[in-house]
């Protein structure tokens, strides 16, 4: 977005989707009931050679900066027996106020797929399982 800065100088914020993705990644472990946000194949084969969490992965943003708005498509992973339309608009609710609040980007679309709903303890022993391959 260009703009007018300080001291009539033309200025111009843009962000990397890499932001918007990670504000949105950040933000879905902060709603109960969620598990994980999954990535598809090849993001999590890849994932198998990372030592760090990517608050990233799973999370497509398509930013449109002149028009500072955003869709977002994600997969995620959610507790057996939560209300997942629930989950779904917490969801929604959180990530808009928070990208809002950091960027003043506006989220145009929001998507989400629920790939599973696992008990804790079956979430655990599959995250157990996860640990156990990426240190042989």
């Amino acid at each position: 977005m260009v703009k007018p800065g300080p001291a009539g100088i033309e200025s111009e914020l843009k962000y990397n989707e890499d932001v918007i993705a990670k504000i949105v990644g950040r933000t879905m472990t902060t709603i109960s009931g969620v598990l994980t946000v999954e990535g598809n194949v090849i993001e999590n084969l890849t994932d198998r050679f990372r030592d760090n969490d990517d608050p990233t992965k799973g999370v497509k943003v398509d930013l449109d900066d002149d028009k500072q708005v955003a869709t977002v498509e994600l997969s995620a992973t959610l507790e057996y027996g939560r209300n997942a339309p629930k989950i779904f608009d917490e969801a929604v609710n959180k990530v808009q106020a928070e990208v809002k609040r950091m960027t003043d980007v506006k989220l145009e679309s929001f998507k989400m797929t629920v790939d599973d709903m696992l008990t804790k303890d079956e979430w655990q022993a599959q995250q157990d399982k996860k640990n156990q391959s990426k240190s042989e």
